[in-house]
């Protein structure tokens, strides 16, 4: 280590040591005045400071003397005056202030106030009783200083002596205001800033001047010991004279300071004069400051000089390491730009293309060194066979131009690597014949399989390693643009996984993943190689027959690809089974437009799923007028929801026995602009596969809601309100939005009854279960809509929180005419029944109907017997305006 450290000193030049040595040397110096004269500043302050605290010693004791003798003399008048005396009315006549003071205070032998010289004895206006603490001092030493008061918004220092009158004892105190001049603190000059604090035996500030603004509530208040130890105090502070000083401490008013502390026995004071470290700095500053500009001064001077000599120097050395340079570069010139660029520079010999010259570099094609002549080898020996024609006629053609080339191939080098070289150079002419070629292999291996590797990845989907979507979409519209100019048929076979989502759901997306190439990898082995496969996104393929001899081969391979796909795939210990639907248009009987033919296959292959998947569909032109109308549809659904082009109808539910009125089912009408009602057949399962059901669902919720409390309220009714509710609508946010139109409508939760379906409680069950049971927890009661005609379960009646059942109309229709129908409705009331549930029979048009409801004890029905579903006037006018409301035989809304 000491020799690595001797061999860097000496590398470096001795002008630059020299240059070190004397600014250390400098900076010693400097610091060590900074510090002497620092020191000095201090000792002077703290001189100064010892004298004012010896000052403040002595004004405090002149004022001790004065009010001293200020209670000698109110003492003797006192023992004159008789027991009864009123001491009040005797401070007020007799005692006027005196010079040393501005108010009396008189005091029991306890402490308690009895009379002072203030105009107002409030408790804000007045002297404090004295503490314990002050009490014990007196006890032990007096007359004292006692605890500074704060009275009126001012603060006094009260100086306290026992007294006695005939046969009582009391006590009198001088109260002296802290801004009066005997303790008001002035320093001038130097010690403006310093600051007079005195604190008694028991360790009580009395007196702070000049009083901290933030800090005024520390007066006659007991100084934490954590303080005593910021300014270098203890106990034996108060057993001894010594001086103590104290640097760079925090004292009460948070500033840091520079201070004398002085213990005075004889009044048991400890007096303090401090001054703040910035004010210390300041005079430091001061002292500092013009022998610091001389010395900056000098030391400008002489690196001003310093630098002209140096540049002298340096303008020498500079001279003669440039002539020295010169010599060396003209011999070197040829050699470093040979080992400096980044390839091999070459030269040859025209037409066998003998190579003349050529360097190592980085390419290293030939063996031997850079300057090794090798006339006897031809550069075509090193060049890839299939690039060395195109060599040929580049090389060719620009010797006919005379024009420089550039010419990109590959190379095997003498190591037998394979790389990517550019070629430029230029063909040398002799009497007008070409005659030698001179230019610059460069390795461009890395940057071409760059590239090379971005084209796949743009080209190919990450997953599956199929061509992706816009590879596709360019040689889709590649093919039919030959298409046009020739004869033949393009097919587009649009293929979708049936039931995938099922797969990623339960196994997660990495099984997902895999089943997805293992599929990519069955459709790739199928397809013959002049066809087309690509992967579109997500579990959709796509694959694009070329020149299909005819429509029977197109299905021919629709089958194989279902039956390829239907074989169980295994995947680690899961054996999976799927399926595929398969969309087919084609070109040109279909479009000449890559995008339209594409958005038919996918309308087709739409089409196939709703038959059941796992089979082919062609395209047809009335798939094409179906989607356009349910585009339709949907586009004026949407301004139908922005419009509010919806009415609620009322259809009433009444008792079977009596036709008396238990409430009523809210069904949604569209009130198209041109089209008039539009039915919920129509548009609610487009509502539904658009995610707009949400927006009408809670609209047509608060409208019913409001509504039947608005009723309930003007008719002192108990009515109940249904409200069908879809499967789309059932998350968390529905069980805060249904609590909140609850508040909003004040309608009672009791009176709100949900109407689901069997088939909403397939999928998620237990998810449902819970958002249903949220929902029971607010109040609302639920009904299941269509009982008997899903997938009834009757584990769900005990699952679920239902409370009544709808009988369907499907069931009571023939219920006079087909036993079967009315052993189910039997069946159905004789359960509901024994699981303590509600019952309404739905769709009742006839007398007969309700007379068989009637004699099986059904509850309640609804249906065109009784009314129709009406608008919110009609039902208002007929069913609760009249009492009893009577039945009705209304026109069809």
């Amino acid at each position: 280590m000491f020799n690595r450290i001797r061999h860097t000193l000496k590398a470096i030049p001795l002008h630059h040591i020299r240059l070190m040595s004397g600014a250390l040397l400098f900076a010693a110096l400097l610091l060590l005045y900074l510090f002497g004269s620092w020191e000095t500043n201090r000792q002077r302050t703290l001189t100064q400071l010892e004298a004012l605290v010896a000052l403040a010693q002595s004004n405090t004791r002149l004022l001790q003397q004065q009010l001293q003798h200020q209670l000698a003399d109110l003492q003797t008048d006192l023992q004159n005056q008789p027991a009864a005396v009123d001491g009040l009315q005797w401070l007020r006549q007799t005692q006027q202030p005196g010079p040393a003071f501005s108010h009396i205070a008189m005091y029991d032998i306890s402490g308690k106030r009895l009379a002072s010289s203030f105009d107002n004895n409030s408790l804000q206006q007045a002297p404090p009783d004295l503490s314990t603490a002050d009490l014990a001092l007196l006890r032990a030493h007096q007359p004292r200083f006692v605890s500074t008061a704060e009275i009126n918004k001012g603060h006094y220092l009260p100086y306290c002596m026992l007294m006695k009158q005939q046969q009582n004892s009391l006590i009198v105190c001088l109260l002296t205001s802290t801004s009066s001049n005997g303790l008001q603190w002035q320093a001038a000059g130097s010690l403006e800033h310093s600051a007079q604090r005195i604190i008694n035996s028991d360790g009580v500030l009395l007196l702070a001047s000049p009083l901290p603004v933030s800090r005024q509530p520390i007066l006659g208040k007991r100084i934490s010991p954590r303080q005593f130890e910021n300014l270098n105090l203890n106990t034996a502070a108060y057993r001894d004279n010594t001086i103590r000083h104290f640097s760079n401490q925090t004292e009460f008013d948070g500033v840091k300071r520079l201070g004398v502390v002085s213990f005075d026995a004889q009044l048991q004071l400890l007096q303090i004069v401090s001054l703040p470290m910035a004010a210390l700095l300041r005079l430091w500053l001061e002292d500092i400051i013009w022998p610091m500009v001389f010395l900056l001064v000098l030391l400008a001077g002489n690196w001003q000089l310093y630098r002209y000599l140096r540049s002298n120097a340096q303008q020498k050395e500079a001279r003669y390491s440039q002539e020295t340079r010169a010599l060396s570069e003209k011999e070197n010139i040829i050699n470093m730009l040979m080992s400096n660029i980044p390839g091999s520079i070459y030269q040859i010999s025209l037409p066998e293309h003998l190579l003349n010259f050529i360097t190592h570099g980085d390419l290293q094609i030939t063996a031997g060194d850079d300057n090794n002549h090798s006339g006897r080898q031809s550069l075509l020996t090193y060049i890839h066979p299939d690039d060395q024609e195109r060599y040929l006629q580049e090389i060719d053609i620009h010797s006919k131009s005379r024009t420089p080339y550039k010419i990109t191939y590959r190379v095997r080098t003498r190591r037998h690597e394979l790389k990517w070289v550019m070629d430029r150079g230029q063909v040398l002419f002799k009497e007008q014949q070409p005659c030698r070629l001179e230019g610059l292999l460069i390795d461009i291996t890395d940057h071409t399989l760059s590239q090379q590797h971005v084209e796949y990845l743009a080209t190919r989907d990450p997953l599956t390693e199929l061509i992706n979507r816009y590879y596709f979409n360019d040689e889709l519209i590649n093919s039919i643009e030959r298409l046009q100019s020739g004869h033949g048929r393009i097919a587009l076979l649009f293929i979708d996984l049936d039931r995938f989502k099922t797969v990623n759901d339960s196994l997660g997306h990495q099984v997902g993943d895999r089943l997805l190439k293992l599929v990519a990898d069955r459709l790739r082995h199928l397809i013959d190689p002049q066809h087309m496969i690509a992967r579109l996104g997500g579990d959709e393929f796509i694959v694009m027959m070329n020149d299909p001899e005819s429509s029977q081969e197109i299905e021919q391979l629709a089958e194989k690809i279902i039956n390829k796909v239907s074989q169980t795939f295994t995947l680690d210990h899961y054996k999976l089974s799927t399926s595929c639907s398969i969309g087919i248009s084609v070109c040109p009987d279909d479009s000449k437009e890559s995008y339209i033919l594409m958005r038919n296959a996918d309308t087709a292959m739409y089409q196939a799923k709703s038959r059941g998947g796992n089979c082919y569909q062609f395209y047809t032109e009335e798939m094409n007028q179906k989607a356009n109308s349910r585009l339709t549809l949907e586009n004026e659904l949407r301004r139908a929801v922005k419009n509010q082009e919806f009415a609620l109808y009322y259809q009433p539910q009444v008792s079977t026995s009596d036709n008396k009125l238990l409430g009523a089912e809210a069904l949604i009408r569209w009130i198209h602009p041109t089209a008039g009602i539009v039915s919920p057949a129509d548009f609610i399962p487009v509502a539904e596969e658009t995610g707009l059901i949400r927006e009408i669902g809670d609209w047509a919720l608060m409208e019913a809601c409001k509504q039947f409390h608005e009723w309930n309220k003007a008719f002192s009714r108990e009515l109940t309100i249904s409200v069908n509710v879809s499967v789309r609508q059932l998350d968390d946010a529905f069980v805060l939005r249904t609590q909140e139109i609850l508040n909003i409508s004040g309608l009672d939760p009791k009176h709100l009854e949900l109407e689901i379906t069997e088939s909403l409680l397939l999928d998620n069950v237990q998810e449902n279960l819970r958002i249903l049971d949220n929902i029971d927890k607010l109040g609302v009661r639920f009904a299941m809509d269509d009982f008997g005609t899903g997938y009834s379960s009757l584990s769900y009646l005990k699952q679920f929180p239902i409370s009544k059942l709808k009988i369907d109309r499907a069931f009571i229709n023939e219920i006079n005419n087909d036993p079967e129908d009315e052993a189910i409705v039997r069946a159905i009331i004789a359960l509901a029944k024994t699981l303590r549930l509600d019952l309404v029979a739905e769709g009742v048009e006839n007398h007969q109907q309700l007379a068989l409801l009637q004699a099986l004890a059904c509850d309640s029905y609804q249906g065109y017997y009784f009314s129709k579903p009406v608008p919110a006037d009609v039902f208002r006018e007929c069913y609760l305006q009249q009492n009893p409301p009577q039945q009705k035989s209304l026109p069809q809304p």
